[in-house]
């Protein structure tokens, strides 16, 4: 059928060439995100297909990063980021603060770039006001005004390969859909 078609377009279009494992295997999707405000539900659980978008996020059992937990999973993760990622940001530094703000918004606990598909990894910082999508704020390189981008297509952008790069560019600029149907689950992998 065409989900099946469109499952295996994607895991093939973000085969990462740095992993043995698929990082964004599970990552699909499909405007402009809206004014965040703060989450309203918190800790990762089993992935599982749900039958509708409502979230099973627990914020009772969120367990931020510490200060030095967050540079760790920063300086991690760089060693992923797509040259195009480093390119795009104007500096370093624009680069580090993007994954800063998606290593505070996620549980200390969880990875959302190379931990296992197995576990969703909850966003825990600001959302779309509408339909409740994990979204950051950031200054564009050449901007002067912060936007709001989702969590999920920031992600991608930072970690794809260029031809999952290509096709993403294709999509709407909607959130992708996440393939165990919780929008504040951030897992790309």
């Amino acid at each position: 059928n065409g989900g099946t078609i469109l499952a295996t377009l994607f895991l093939d279009m973000f085969q990462c060439r740095m992993c043995a494992e698929n990082p964004l295997a599970k990552l699909f999707g499909g405007g402009e995100p809206t004014q965040p405000t703060k989450p309203k539900s918190g800790t990762p659980k089993p992935r599982r297909k749900q039958s509708n978008s409502t979230s099973t996020r627990r914020d009772e059992e969120f367990h931020p990063r510490s200060d030095e937990e967050v540079m760790a999973a920063v300086e991690q993760w760089e060693k992923y980021a797509h040259p195009r990622a480093r390119e795009f940001f104007s500096s370093p530094e624009m680069l580090r603060e993007v994954l800063v703000q998606v290593a505070r918004g996620t549980d200390k606990n969880h990875d959302p770039v190379l931990g296992p598909e197995s576990t969703c990894v909850f966003w825990h910082g600001d959302v779309t006001k509408e339909d409740q999508q994990a979204a950051i704020k950031m200054i564009k390189p050449g901007e002067q005004e912060e936007s709001v981008t989702y969590v999920n297509r920031v992600l991608a952008f930072i970690f794809a390969t260029d031809d999952s790069f290509e096709a993403l560019m294709r999509l709407p600029k909607d959130p992708f859909k996440m393939s165990c149907n919780d929008q504040l689950c951030v897992c790309l992998a």
